[in-house]
């Protein structure tokens, strides 16, 4: 396990994610485990060590909104939701285009992303070029984690870790957007705030 002391050394990330490498970083809400979101490879390290559902897709990261446009199919309710609150604690679940590999979203034709408030990962991410999967970094059905050491101690298969806290133990809102506005997962942006922004 590689330890890093920031999101600074860029290269040295970039070039560990693009050879497979397995990434827990902290986020603007809980703990994240890493993989680049086309290495099939990588995907299926991640979830051996999460110890998550093999058939379970794993969320999304992007740098910005032109990015998300590049992998999902975005209404125009969808893009008014991310310009009001991305980068934040908000997944969007929307339909994946069809130029992104079946495997990433296991077969699903959606998939949830979001742009965290969290400098240091958006750069990371301009740096790489593409989005990351990211998803709590912790072992499936246990608590989100919020603190490197226990990360660290949880999850010892992984190829890398940046040693600061997140921010947060509170994970994200999930709205699935695909048909209306449906909460999924409550988190610290309210359906009330979504519906307000649409003018509902």
């Amino acid at each position: 396990m590689k330890k890093y002391n920031s999101f600074n050394d860029l290269p040295s990330l970039k070039e560990a994610f693009e050879k497979g490498g397995v990434i827990a970083f902290p986020t603007d809400t809980v703990f994240g485990l890493a993989c680049i979101y086309d290495d099939e490879k990588a995907i299926e390290k991640l979830k051996a060590i999460k110890k998550r559902d093999a058939h379970k897709p794993l969320p999304m990261m992007c740098a910005n909104i032109s990015m998300m446009k590049e992998v999902a199919i975005m209404s125009s309710e969808a893009i008014k939701v991310a310009d009001s609150f991305f980068p934040g604690p908000l997944t969007l679940i929307l339909k994946r285009r069809s130029e992104v590999p079946s495997f990433v979203t296991n077969g699903f034709a959606t998939i949830g992303i979001r742009i965290p408030n969290h400098e240091g990962i958006l750069k990371l991410i301009e740096y790489i070029g593409k989005p990351l999967l990211v998803t709590s970094a912790n072992i499936s059905n246990e608590p989100a984690l919020k603190y490197y050491k226990d990360v660290e101690n949880s999850l010892k298969e992984i190829d890398g870790i940046i040693e600061m806290d997140a921010e947060s133990e509170l994970a994200s809102t999930i709205v699935d957007m695909t048909d209306g506005i449906k909460i999924l997962r409550k988190g610290l942006i309210k359906e009330e705030d979504i519906k307000r922004v649409l003018g509902r």
